[in-house]
Parts: C-alpha cells; structure tokens; sequence
C-alpha cells in the first residue's frame, strides 16, 4: 500500500458531496461549524464559474464528488478532494461493459475482468489516492449498494496534479 502525508488544506469554500442517490448527508467534521468560509452541499451545487481562483475542497468521492472537483478544476478553482472510503472508479464503457457479462457470467468473474480493465485503462491509481476496494464492483453493488464511480475527466485531472487528493478515512 502506498504511504500518504497528512495535509493542511486552508480553502475559502467547502463542498459536502458525501449523499447517496441525492439523500444529503453532512459528516460530522470537527470544526464546520466555526469554518469562515462557505461550506455548500453538493444538493445545492450548480457550476464552477464562480469559484474561479478560489481554493475549494470537496468531501466526497462518489459520483457527485469527483463530477464537482471535475468541473470546479476546469473553471479555474484550486480543487482539492477528500476521499473517505476505498472506491471503484470505471468509465461507463467499461460499467456497461460489466452489465452487459452479468448477465451470461458469474458475478466474480465480471469482476475480475472490470478489475483488469480499469487498471489497464487507469493504471495503478493508489499513487495519487485512488485504493479499490477489496470486493469487486457487482459483487460491492448488490451486497452493500455501493455504486462505482464514473470517471468524466477527473482522474486525468488528479494524475496530472490538476486535482490534489486527500485520504481521510476517519471522518464519520
């Protein structure tokens, strides 16, 4: 496993993208409350146009998460992302690829084969923050609901250093 440094992150505006399918869910972060600066749910989020040149970091690593940093990052925000959990993250070709062998192939094999895909098309993304997690991404959906995160830019964004991860994985 890759060995990560801790980092002090000083933003003006913050955003919660930690919500599953659109239900809000605001972690509790030591010091939110006291936070000078705008702290927006992902709810309420509808365009990085206004955060040119701004520091911005956003919590959370699902979909809404990483399209937000994506967009931020392309309007000229200082983007930051926490990632709190380990994520499967997976163009929608090869998604659509997976749907389409759960249908003729055990559930571990479709794994395995999206697995491999993504680390061809991705690479080894643990070095910029990106750890996969153990069950495979069908087997993680139909046992948890846990959805795989399709990548529309922003893993580009982070191994190029445009996008800069954070690991906080004790943020409940």
């Amino acid at each position: 496993m890759a060995e990560f440094t801790t980092t002090k992150i000083i933003a003006k505006f913050l955003v919660v993208a930690s919500g599953e399918n659109s239900a809000n869910n605001i972690p509790v972060i030591p010091g939110l409350d006291t936070f000078l600066g705008e702290a927006l749910h992902s709810s309420r989020y509808k365009s990085g146009k206004s955060f040119f040149g701004k520091s911005v970091l956003v919590i959370g690593s699902g979909n809404s998460g990483m399209e937000i940093a994506y967009d931020l990052a392309t309007h000229g925000a200082n983007t930051s992302i926490v990632i709190r959990s380990p994520i499967h993250v997976m163009t929608k070709e090869v998604i659509r690829l997976g749907m389409t062998l759960a249908h003729h192939l055990p559930l571990n094999l479709v794994d395995n084969l999206l697995v491999m895909a993504t680390k061809f098309i991705f690479g080894d993304l643990s070095r910029h923050g990106i750890i996969m997690p153990k069950m495979g991404p069908m087997i993680l959906k139909s046992k948890t609901g846990r959805s795989t995160v399709i990548d529309v830019g922003t893993v580009g964004l982070i191994k190029r250093g445009i996008i800069q991860v954070s690991i906080s994985w004790d943020i409940t």
